[in-house]
């Protein structure tokens, strides 16, 4: 989620089929980077949309685990596929949120984190990483917001009342640029 913006909803629904190449991408962008289509099903917006992410390593760790417990992931499964959840049908289930926010949690206790972030009263969630990519982008990324906004499907006026405070840090020089010229010039 930090990698690519979703909400946890999208990255735990997106399905092996949604994961491309794109085939104009040279060799060295191929071996890093995927496409990840976000279903309007899967969209808190409705809209699908495509999203680039440099996550290809990640990804294809996650499959060689599966491949490690004798799965194989199928066009029409998720990535995250919880082995456990089979239907009548056949079909195949994704992990819930709730379980990947458990292991977070227990993740948090473990390292000691969670009491140094109880004591501050902050709170880590899933949706924590959507808001570092957020952040990281505009400010380490100089991303320009409408395709900020595009990647995580939400509109520019909601990363602005969001993220607003980052634009204006990481354009200090231009917007004090000649303030206290008339002082220098002795004025």
């Amino acid at each position: 989620m930090s990698n690519v913006g979703f909400r946890s909803k999208e990255l735990l629904g997106i399905k092996m089929k949604e994961i491309m190449e794109n085939p104009n991408w040279d060799e060295e962008r191929r071996s890093t980077d995927v496409l990840m289509k976000v279903r309007k099903e899967n969209s808190k917006t409705g809209r699908s949309r495509i999203c680039v992410a440099p996550v290809k390593k990640r990804i294809q760790r996650i499959l060689d685990a599966y491949q490690n417990l004798g799965i194989t992931l199928e066009a029409d499964d998720y990535l995250f596929l919880n082995p456990n959840k089979v239907n009548l049908d056949g079909d195949r289930k994704s992990y819930g949120r709730m379980i990947y926010y458990q292991r977070l949690r227990q993740t948090l206790i473990r390292s000691g984190l969670w009491d140094e972030l109880e004591k501050e009263g902050k709170r880590i969630t899933l949706y924590s990483s959507r808001h570092s990519y957020a952040c990281w982008r505009l400010r380490h990324g100089n991303v320009p917001i409408h395709l900020l906004a595009k990647q995580m499907g939400t509109s520019v006026s909601k990363i602005e009342n969001t993220y607003g405070h980052i634009e204006l840090e990481q354009e200090l020089d231009t917007i004090t640029q000649n303030q206290g010229f008339l002082k220098r010039a002795g004025i």
